[in-house]
């Protein structure tokens, strides 16, 4: 059949169709040349300990880089006459420094997608959550006094890459229960009763404690009943009053005692009287 009129403009000549194909093979093994070369970097940078990239990079006596709480944790419990390099099995001190420039190479590689997949995992997690506490910071600094309770949470659990600092964690949430925020109201009263990151002031927990079960704190009611089960924080050991606090629970607007609906339901089951 006759090629229909004007179709040999559209065909690329044999010379060129080849020159482009080794073009793209040439562009695809650059590629991967350089991909190899950022993986080989990204396993130098790697704990040789936990082996993910140290999201807290630490340089020990022995040269290499560690995640800070797993060398810590090698350290731990050894004396200086014992402690030996966990690659080199040579003895080495104790000493960590930060390693503040690799720190940076791995922040700047991972947010520019240069590691990815797993090796970048712990790391991507850590830039969200810096970035979700930056942002609750700033709105707790504006009075929002949901967000200066989450802060106080993430405080005293640990959470979102916080150390856990029970100082800072009251004071979070002594700002938010100043402004009747249930959780920080309950959270408040029991740092008080039991003297964790403040001084122990019972009265002014027993306070805080009254004014959460007020707004339907259901762990401010929690913690009434388990005081009187067991009699602590100068309330008297009565199995009365633990069934009557334990008996708001379910009908609290502020659900903030998942951990410890069953033990009082258990208790109720086993121990309540009948009123």
């Amino acid at each position: 059949l006759a090629r229909p009129c004007g179709l040999s403009r559209f065909v690329m000549p044999p010379r060129k169709r080849a020159a482009t194909a080794e073009a793209d093979t040439a562009t695809k093994e650059e590629h991967k040349r350089f991909r190899s070369a950022i993986d080989e970097m990204a396993e130098e940078l790697v704990c040789p300990i936990t082996q993910e990239l140290p999201v807290d990079p630490v340089t020990a006596e022995d040269g290499r880089v560690y995640e800070r709480s797993a060398i810590e944790a090698h350290i731990k419990g050894r004396s200086a006459e014992a402690l030996k390099s966990p690659i080199t099995n040579e003895p080495m001190g104790p000493r960590l420094f930060p390693a503040v420039q690799t720190r940076n190479n791995i922040e700047r590689m991972v947010k520019s997608g240069a590691i990815g997949g797993d090796k970048a995992a712990a790391w991507q997690k850590r830039i969200e959550e810096e970035e979700r506490v930056a942002e609750t910071r700033r709105k707790a600094e504006g009075g929002d006094r949901d967000a200066m309770a989450e802060l106080g949470f993430w405080y005293k659990d640990g959470q979102k890459g916080l150390a856990v600092d029970l100082k800072q964690s009251f004071e979070w949430f002594e700002r938010a229960a100043e402004l009747d925020e249930p959780t920080a109201l309950s959270a408040c009263a029991q740092a008080l009763l039991e003297g964790k990151g403040v001084e122990r002031d019972t009265a002014r927990g027993h306070f805080m404690l009254g004014a959460g079960c007020a707004l339907g704190a259901e762990h401010a009611c929690y913690l009434k009943g388990f005081g009187h089960q067991l009699g602590l924080w100068g309330l008297k050991k009565d199995d009365k009053q633990a069934t009557r606090w334990f008996r708001k629970m379910p009908g609290c607007s502020v659900k903030n005692s998942a951990g410890n609906r069953e033990k009082a339901a258990k208790w109720l089951r086993e121990h309540a009287p009948i009123v």
